[in-house]
């Protein structure tokens, strides 16, 4: 490339001498004219700012500048210029334009100042626009000039050669110097269509020097190398998703400038397929049938043909850029999961292979090593790299065998159980540090009662609840879909835990998996509606746990593993929570009959003996804690209570006896002033609950219930507060 055809060279102005007899009516031709000559226009990358710069040098047949530079400025924020009738020495004109300007693609003002220029034969128009499209041809207008065109050639040649570099060239019947954004015609959709490709992603400085980049490249010989196309190739990848929001921030421009602006489709204006040809990938009207549109192959695998009726070119893969200078991304054939290799060593996942020739769309799976249904998608693109068909591909789980062994968890499985666990603990540990300062159990004062709907310790409580039972819901969904239901439980259980708690502090809540879909609020249930729930769901997995004791220093798989003596309290919890004792005794005196605990001297913080279920609390609630939610103690005292609600007095002192010796802590002989007292200095978690089952801790009426935090219910269409606040 030789840079020197390229160059504009800069020479002194020189005065205008005498002005002929016909200076006032300019005339066109080959040669520079003098005279008097009307320009008006707008400058437009999006549209320059009002007090842009603007100067007119005119030229020579050889694009030399001579004569008087005349100088102007823009009128408004949309570009607009209008310098009257100006006395020029050539008909050949350079206008060059300096400013700041609207980026259509980032939606905002530039932070820098570009340059643009164009070359016109101001005999032909007296209204010029100033963009992209005339700056980027100028550099080859003047090679095509020195090499002896006329200027009428020069233009005309040079428009073709750069919308041919975009597929555009069909348009080359319409002048750069009159496409305006605002024209709402194919010229509009030139414009923006080219000016976004350089702007994508570029700052002011990047932009300056892609522009310089491509009209030198354009200049030599009339077409881009091949870097430059991939380039263009790359940025056109991008708004393949994006055409909307580069239309948005046009249409929001302009009306910020008081008008009203129509932008052509977008779609029409991008060589999307790479064959030359802006626009022709494009099919509003797709009619495409499909002789069947699933496929379910049973545990063996095999293979099965689609015979597929369209009007439009399809393809199994997106359609590959210009060269092949984009990795195009490939949907994979298997729906991604993020509960896929839940269990460890279940054989490979489904492999589908597929191909589409003649209309005939072959789909084959091999026979599944895995104990769980396992599902894919096909899909087949268009010409814009848009999804025309998909078709689900099932493979039904390899049956289990008396000697298959118990599946183990694999890492995603191991992640999942822990994430969960975790938040969990994160939900029990935030309602236990709100309820240890209301009660006074402990003396905090951060919190204590009465509370109020602003509360932060209130509110991170309940959305720490409720992101635990939204996780929880999710990885239940997944692991339907994906074919694992035997671990469902597991989460159906944990879910279980902070759903009883949530009903205790908060009493109509919302349930999750009953909402309409995942970006629903949940409808609000009564407490009574909640708990009912939660009695049916451990019904529902009651035979799903095995009988044992949880370390307390348990990983993943023993989490995983969760004894029946969690689920047994539980649903002791919620029958007390129903006020139903005559209902929770049985699970609580299996706990007992078991003989699995004992009793240890030291409060339920930490993990002893007789620990059931172990929390490791989280540093942001209380740096170092750990608490035991599920004790011995806890159970006895739970014992202790139901004897006490159905007559007999005698067996509950027993337990209250037994719970006091073991943990040296004086009593009276008062049933259930002797459980306050041993759950308050063991604190044993749901203190709050006992309390108003029992109707101690003085509480007003209201205080019964913790105030729904204030943003809940303002995002919650049909939530009431509870009374009292």
């Amino acid at each position: 490339m030789n840079l020197k055809k390229i160059l504009f060279p800069v020479l002194a102005a020189v005065a205008l001498t005498g002005c002929s007899d016909k200076e006032d009516e300019p005339g066109g031709g080959e040669k520079p004219q003098s005279g008097k000559y009307q320009l008006s226009g707008k400058v437009e990358k999006g549209p320059f700012v009002r007090g842009s710069a603007i100067s007119v040098q005119p030229l020579n047949e050889k694009m030399t500048a001579i004569g008087t530079v005349f100088n102007g400025e823009i009128r408004d924020d949309a570009g607009s210029f209008d310098l009257g009738q100006i006395e020029l020495a050539s008909q050949f004109v350079r206008i060059a334009t300096d400013g700041y300007y609207f980026n259509e693609v980032s939606g905002d003002l530039s932070t820098g100042q570009l340059h643009l220029i164009a070359l016109v034969d101001l005999s032909d128009r007296s209204t010029v626009n100033v963009n992209i499209l005339t700056h980027l041809k100028s550099a080859r207008i003047q090679n095509l000039m020195q090499g002896g065109k006329t200027f009428a050639e020069a233009d005309k040649q040079a428009q073709k050669e750069l919308l041919t570099q975009f597929g555009l060239q069909s348009y080359e019947s319409t002048p750069a110097e009159a496409m305006s954004i605002t024209s709402g015609n194919d010229g509009s959709g030139v414009l923006i269509a080219i000016s976004s490709l350089i702007l994508n992603k570029r700052s002011d400085a990047e932009i300056t020097q892609y522009l310089s980049t491509l009209s030198q490249d354009l200049a030599d010989d009339g077409a881009f190398t091949d870097d430059n196309k991939k380039s263009i190739a790359i940025d056109r990848a991008y708004f393949r998703d994006n055409l909307d929001f580069l239309t948005s921030n046009i249409k929001s421009r302009y009306q910020e400038l008081g008008q009203t602006v129509e932008v052509p489709d977008l779609r029409y204006y991008f060589d999307w397929n790479g064959d030359g040809i802006a626009g022709n990938e494009i099919n509003d009207n797709p009619q495409i049938s499909l002789s069947r549109e699933s496929v379910e192959f049973d545990c063996n695998g095999g293979t099965a043909k689609i015979i597929v009726t369209s009007n439009v070119i399809l393809s199994l893969e997106k359609p590959k850029d210009p060269d092949g200078s984009l990795d195009n991304i490939v949907d994979s054939s298997v729906e991604d999961s993020f509960v896929s290799g839940f269990y460890k060593d279940e054989g490979a996942a489904i492999s589908v292979t597929s191909t589409y020739e003649n209309g005939t769309l072959t789909i084959s799976v091999p026979k599944s090593e895995r104990h769980t249904k396992q599902t894919a998608t096909v899909v087949l693109y268009d010409q814009m790299g848009e999804v025309r068909v998909s078709v689900p591909v099932s493979l039904e789980a390899k049956p289990r065998t008396p000697s298959d062994s118990k599946p183990e968890l694999g890492v995603q499985g191991k992640e999942i159980v822990s994430a969960s666990f975790a938040k969990l603990a994160s939900s029990l540990s935030w309602m236990y540090y709100v309820e240890r300062g209301y009660t006074g159990m402990y003396k905090f004062y951060d919190v204590q009662c009465p509370m109020y709907v602003y509360d932060n310790y209130n509110r991170k409580a309940f959305n720490s609840a409720y992101n635990a039972v939204a996780f929880n819901k999710q990885v239940i969904k997944s692991l339907k879909n994906a074919g694992y239901s035997e671990a469902i439980p597991y989460f159906t259980l944990l879910n279980v835990l902070t759903y009883t708690e949530m009903v205790d502090k908060w009493g109509n809540i919302g349930i999750v998996e009953l909402s309409q879909d995942d970006y629903t609020v949940p409808a609000q249930q009564s407490a009574s509606t909640t708990l009912r729930y939660l009695e049916t769901k451990l019904d529902e997995i009651s035979s799903c746990f095995s009988e044992g004791k949880l370390s307390t220093n348990f990983t993943a798989d023993d989490a995983f593993d969760m004894p029946k003596d969690v689920w047994r309290l539980a649903k002791a919890n919620v029958y007390m929570a129903l006020d139903e004792p005559s209902h929770a005794m049985p699970y609580l005196q299996e706990i007992v009959d078991s003989r699995r605990y004992s009793l240890s001297s030291g409060n339920e913080y930490d993990a002893n003996t007789g620990t059931i279920l172990f929390v490791q609390v989280p540093d942001e609630v209380m740096q170092g804690h750990t608490m035991s939610y599920y004790s011995y103690a806890d159970v006895l005292l739970l014992l202790a209570e139901c004897n006490i609600a159905t007559g007999n007095a005698a067996k509950a002192t027993s337990l209250i006896n037994q719970v006091a010796k073991a943990k040296n802590i004086s009593v009276s002989g008062n049933g259930i002033a002797d459980i306050e007292t041993l759950r308050k200095q063991l604190f044993i978690p749901r203190y709050f609950a006992f309390q108003k089952r029992n109707n101690l801790g003085g509480y007003a009426s209201y205080q019964h219930l913790w105030p729904i935090p204030s943003d809940q219910i303002a995002m919650s269409p049909g939530w009431t507060q509870n009374p009292g606040y």
